[in-house]
């Protein structure tokens, strides 16, 4: 294997190769910034400039792109509390408010600086350990699927804040969010009250944008905060500080990159659940959880590492078993067969040099994306110092491309604005945007696999009597139980 892995990094570390990973990076990194625009659009429309290259080369190329965006959504959820991508959105609870406070390079420090390192530990284990933990993703079914998804939905308890009742309101709304639009089995439609803007759906991005670009955009407007003008030590990037502050946090970075990467290994999953499932689970452990949410690093670094080190684990299916994960390994093995090779079982023995040349790229570009991020970093805070008079239009038409780009239709458009509307409300309310985006992220999910197993056995026992599906069944009644504990010893407190 090192021998291999050598071989790859002599064909990675090529001046041209080096210039199309670097370019593909500030690419992805871009698209990741502005709301809306993903890092899967971002892909695909750098896939046609990849025809022409060897496979090394597009696949590095791609690497780069898909790798600066799941670093570069955490500019947009820190300098804006706007996520830039569905992997950033646990980034807005922590970076946001301390960028905020007045310390916005030190939140792009820790952020981008636990992105690395995340992105690093998901390179290595796509290079040890890709075949095994294919093996077993591929051995859930949609019982364990199920499973996974309560376990899942039991994190509305943590990101509920100071009112549980409130949490669960925000959580029911994103799941009878998802459910709008055309039935996933039999293509029916539902909840549409005959409006044909809604016959596709509530799709994520523009759903997303609007609750978190436009609600905030209006609270700003309504507060009319002044511009904030930062010294050139607020706008520096502390890297030494940023270190520090990873090297005392070592469980989190661990724990959130972990976790990133074996549900980035499961198929369908993906960042932008272990994202906030990182964030929830560094929460719960954390002797600090009642600072998450005003600034808390951890929460930075529990967010960051966990999406960068996922798209290590999406690729491990992909390579090791032909079976992408999720939209950008789709494109990904797409650019291998182009050039006649399918991925699969037989993928690494017979086509080490691009395999290894693959693994060799993915561990290059997080240093390419760590330095394009601390290069231009001190622009991008900036921001800030912007009057929200001005910076709100600018962000409006960015929101609106973005929502519009998703599907090329307007009614995604008039989507993203109906969420910003009821976003807004929700702030007033005092009910929290997250456990909504959660909802609405797990709540499709759920009803397709609840359906699926039930159609193939037509009862409810194998769900418990299936062992992974069981332990799965079994941390949510844990995790429930912890929450119910926290949330009683606050209150006696």
């Amino acid at each position: 294997m090192i021998a291999n892995l050598m071989g790859g990094f002599s064909a990675i570390l090529q001046p041209l190769t080096l210039v199309l990973m670097t370019l593909g990076s500030v690419w992805g990194i871009v698209f990741a910034a502005i709301p809306g625009l993903s890092t899967g659009m971002a892909v695909v429309l750098a896939l046609p400039l990849t025809y022409g290259m060897s496979s090394i080369d597009g696949l590095a190329t791609l690497s780069g792109i898909y790798l600066g965006g799941m670093s570069g959504g955490l500019i947009g959820s820190t300098l804006l509390g706007i996520p830039g991508t569905a992997s950033a959105v646990a980034t807005t609870f922590d970076g946001f408010p301390m960028a905020r406070a007045g310390f916005p390079g030190k939140a792009m420090g820790i952020g981008i600086w636990a992105s690395f390192f995340g992105g690093i530990f998901g390179a290595i284990a796509l290079v040890i350990s890709a075949p095994s933990i294919a093996r077993l993703a591929t051995r859930l079914g949609p019982w364990e699927y199920t499973s996974l998804v309560i376990l899942g939905m039991t994190m509305i308890a943590s990101l509920s804040g100071k009112s549980v009742p409130k949490g669960f309101i925000s959580g029911i709304l994103g799941v009878i969010a998802g459910t709008v639009g055309s039935d996933p089995i039999f293509g029916a439609t539902r909840l549409t009250f005959g409006l044909r803007t809604l016959r596709g759906g509530l799709h994520f991005i523009p759903v997303m944008i609007g609750l978190f670009a436009i609600s905030q955009l209006m609270s700003d407007l309504e507060k009319n905060h002044a511009p904030k003008q930062y010294s050139g030590d607020r706008l520096r990037i502390p890297n030494r500080e940023s270190l520090r502050t990873i090297a005392g946090n070592l469980r989190a970075l661990t724990v959130s990159s972990l976790g990133g990467l074996f549900i980035g290994a499961l198929p369908g999953v993906g960042a932008s659940i272990s994202n906030i499932w990182a964030y929830d689970q560094v929460k719960r452990m954390s002797p600090r959880r009642a600072r998450f949410g005003t600034g808390e690093p951890e929460g930075i670094i529990a967010a960051e590492a966990s999406n960068s080190a996922t798209a290590g684990g999406t690729l491990i299916p992909m390579l090791a078993l032909g079976l992408p994960g999720n939209p950008i390994s789709v494109i990904m093995m797409g650019a291998v067969m182009i050039h006649g090779i399918t991925p699969g079982p037989l993928f690494i023995s017979r086509h080490a040099d691009i395999a290894y040349g693959l693994f060799a790229a993915f561990l290059v570009v997080n240093v390419l994306v760590l330095l394009c991020q601390l290069l231009f970093t001190r622009f991008y805070v900036k921001v800030l110092s912007v009057p929200v008079r001005i910076l709100a239009p600018i962000v409006i038409v960015f929101c609106v491309i973005g929502a519009f780009a998703h599907n090329n239709r307007m009614s995604d458009v008039y989507i993203m604005l109906g969420s910003g509307v009821v976003g807004y409300a929700l702030n007033r309310l005092g009910i929290p945007l997250a456990p909504a985006i959660l909802g609405l992220i797990l709540g499709p999910t759920l009803e397709e696999n609840v359906r699926i197993a039930l159609m193939t056995t037509n009862a409810f026992t194998p769900f418990v009597t299936r062992p992974i599906s069981a332990l799965f069944l079994l941390l949510a009644l844990v995790s429930v139980g912890v929450v119910a504990r926290e949330r009683y010893r606050e209150r006696s407190e």
